[in-house]
């Protein structure tokens, strides 16, 4: 890991734990330490590569996630879930949405309430591209990061399961994505987004019946 992406980890465990602590509603003298360490994840994040912390930034940043803080459970920080799916064709080729960044990736989306994991891999290929599948398995989970480049607050986990195309054209809605095909493997569109995460081999290996197991993020040692 650089020391960029380290240091906004830590800022992220800050911040999250100092809103989850406010939340819980402290006695005085803690809610007072959990503001003081919103405050510093603020200042942190304000930082310029000079060492120098900008004041405006760092109230807008410490306004902006005060104003996030839920209420007991509610406002327990955790991860967003996202889920995706790869879905192959006949011809061994891979479905890819083209998003507004103008990167390629597998179709997917945010969980939404009341949806289970699968059911959302179905609704965001329907409504990305127009096609019907079904969720056959779980291929990979993934934690990354950071979702959106320069994004500080945003971490997410992501469900991507090995789907079964079922039927449908593909149909792209202008707000969801700019375009979306098939590609052979060694046909891909450039650039790829979260390529590093290797998503791109391990779909290829679920569809050949290669990868045996769900994929996780191995825990280092140290972690």
């Amino acid at each position: 890991m650089l020391l960029d992406e380290q240091v906004n980890l830590w800022i992220q465990r800050l911040r999250a734990i100092a809103q989850t602590g406010i939340a819980f509603s402290p006695p005085v003298w803690d809610r007072e330490r959990y503001e003081e360490l919103l405050v510093l994840a603020a200042q942190m994040a304000a930082t310029r590569a000079d060492l120098e912390s900008d004041a405006e930034l760092t109230n807008a940043l410490y306004q902006k996630w005060r104003g996030e803080v839920g209420s007991g459970v509610a406002g327990y920080v955790t991860p967003k879930v996202g889920v995706g799916a790869i879905v192959f064709n006949d011809r061994d080729e891979l479905l890819l949405i083209e998003r507004t960044s103008h990167h390629w990736l597998f179709p997917t989306g945010w969980a939404d309430v009341g949806y289970s994991p699968a059911q959302v891999a179905v609704k965001e290929v329907r409504e990305e591209t127009g096609l019907r599948v079904t969720p056959l398995r779980l291929i990979a989970t993934y934690d990354i990061r950071r979702l959106i480049e320069n994004e500080l607050d945003q971490c997410l986990y992501s469900l991507v399961f090995y789907c079964r195309l079922d039927g449908g054209e593909i149909s792209v809605r202008a707000h969801e994505a700019l375009n979306a095909g098939f590609f052979a493997r060694g046909n891909l569109p450039q650039p790829l987004a979260r390529a590093e995460l290797g998503w791109v081999e391990h779909a290829w290996a679920a569809h050949r019946g290669e990868l045996k197991e769900t994929y996780f993020d191995r825990i280092e040692i140290g972690d």
